[in-house]
């Protein structure tokens, strides 16, 4: 299957960019790395591949979070159950949504559907949503194409090259939310009387 997948970004160009965004299957590093390395072989701009995975991750990241929205948990489990993801993980998130709030939809460049959904089904407001995914995306669709433009023909080795990326991005994302959590609760630090 995977040589199927990757076939069809190969025979898609540039437009293979937004559409294994949409498919979700393929992992989003490799569709945006490939879409670097297009960038040198098709003399296409890094702007217009950048700007089309933005905006492919925007309106994929939009659609899952109205499928929660507006289907609700029950059309949620469903979903969940095709991209495997159990209910203890659903139920995992909704409790991060309520303590964090919308920065957890920061996670969503690591798993995609879970997040985005669970931000629908707990009703988080739909502008918070979308300013926490238009940025979070720029970022990552930023980095990735401009990784895939410096790997070149080595695109498809973006994982060797994450592999010691990812944790470091994971512990960002985790001191963020520990020094948001301590800040706004100030007594922890408090001495006892």
């Amino acid at each position: 299957m995977w040589h199927f997948l990757e076939q069809l970004l190969l025979g898609c160009g540039v437009f293979s960019v937004p559409l294994g965004i949409f498919i979700q299957l393929i992992p989003n590093e490799l569709v945006l790395a490939y879409g670097g390395y297009l960038t040198g072989s098709l003399d296409t701009s890094f702007l217009f591949v950048f700007l089309l995975a933005w905006a492919a991750f925007v309106i994929s990241q939009i659609v899952l979070y109205g499928i929660g929205r507006y289907g609700g948990r029950p059309v949620a489990i469903r979903l969940y159950r095709s991209f495997r993801i159990s209910e203890a993980k659903q139920r995992r998130a909704e409790v991060w949504f309520e303590t964090y709030g919308a920065w957890i939809v920061c996670l969503s460049v690591i798993w995609r559907q879970l997040f985005a959904v669970s931000a629908g089904v707990m009703r988080l407001s739909f502008r918070k949503f979308l300013t926490v995914t238009v940025l979070i995306f720029a970022v990552w669709s930023f980095i990735f194409v401009k990784l895939g433009m410096m790997l070149g023909d080595n695109w498809r080795h973006i994982g060797e090259v994450t592999h010691g990326f990812l944790p470091y991005v994971g512990i960002g994302i985790g001191l963020f939310f520990l020094v948001r959590y301590v800040r706004a609760n100030p007594r922890l630090f408090k001495k006892s009387a």
